[in-house]
């Protein structure tokens, strides 16, 4: 998205919502709310973005932050994406049931969440193979983390990319940091 795309959003915003247009009175206000908007916004399709903001303002009589601008526009890019727990349950059992003679590249095949809470396909086969193995106790705890596994990728999706990248950068010193202490 263009920074003059970005002024038809705030221009629509402020059309739509008095409280937003009382806040872009100043030309100081309306360079440090064009540039913070553009800054979150600058990654994603300017169309989706014209498509998320014109959802915002027919669902909510209240202006909306650039957060709920990303949520509506990954909500848009991917409607029905969301699976329960349980879904995701019956396709991790599946998988510990093939565990032992599961192979790396049939481990991919899977969704990022399952994959995420085994971790590899060599913990796969270590649960598949385990003789104290109790699959009540598993899926008690895959139904606990799967929701913090979706929330945790779906804050992350929220996110623009280059600030993703910068938190990558920044964690990869943090750990260079840490081995060298």
């Amino acid at each position: 998205m263009t920074r003059q795309e970005t002024v038809v959003i705030i221009t629509l915003l402020a059309g739509n919502y008095e409280s937003f247009a009382k806040r872009t009175q100043t030309d100081e206000q309306v360079k440090i709310i064009l540039d913070t908007w553009y800054s979150c916004l600058e990654d994603l399709d300017y169309k989706l973005v014209l498509q998320a903001v014109k959802k915002t303002i027919i669902e909510s009589p209240y202006p909306p932050t650039i957060h709920d601008i990303r949520k509506n526009a990954i909500e848009l890019v991917n409607p029905g994406s969301k699976r329960t727990a349980i879904e995701a349950w019956n396709e991790a059992y599946k998988m510990i049931c093939n565990g032992a003679y599961m192979t790396q590249e049939e481990f991919e095949l899977h969704s990022p969440e399952t994959k995420k809470f085994f971790g590899s396909v060599n913990q796969l086969r270590a649960y598949a193979t385990n003789v104290d193995f109790n699959m009540d106790v598993v899926r008690s705890n895959f139904l606990k983390q799967y929701e913090l596994i979706v929330d945790r990728e779906n804050k992350q999706k929220l996110l623009p990319q280059k600030m993703q990248d910068m938190i990558g950068q920044l964690a990869d010193k943090m750990s260079v940091k840490e081995l060298g202490e």
